[in-house]
């Protein structure tokens, strides 16, 4: 069983995802009108299903495809923002990376 305690509006809007891309719906909503809700799936979500509702929440919407291949894009810049002194070579990696993540977001 997979469950996820998110508020009221992102639970709307994770439940529309998965109606349009034509995913299983959460068995359990949880109360309508509440400002947060607990949305309950069983089976366990799939991990395509679960990157997936990872990017419900964003302004834009990756495939579970699109997100599998920025993800180590996304550590990679989580690992640079640690550096105290990055080399030249760690900072090019880190626009490149930028670059990939952005062309994604666009679709380009």
């Amino acid at each position: 069983m997979t469950t996820v305690n998110v508020d009221a509006s992102l639970a709307d809007d994770i439940i529309t995802r998965c109606q349009r891309l034509g995913l299983r719906l959460p068995e359990n909503q949880g109360v309508p009108g509440a400002a947060q809700r607990t949305l309950v799936w069983t089976p366990d979500l799939t991990s395509a299903e679960q990157v997936l509702l990872k990017n419900a929440g964003s302004a834009v919407f990756l495939t579970a495809a699109e997100a599998a291949a920025i993800q180590p894009d996304i550590d990679g810049l989580v690992t640079y923002q640690g550096i105290a002194n990055p080399t030249l070579a760690q900072t090019v990696l880190a626009v490149k990376a930028q670059s990939r993540i952005l062309r994604a977001i666009l679709r380009s």
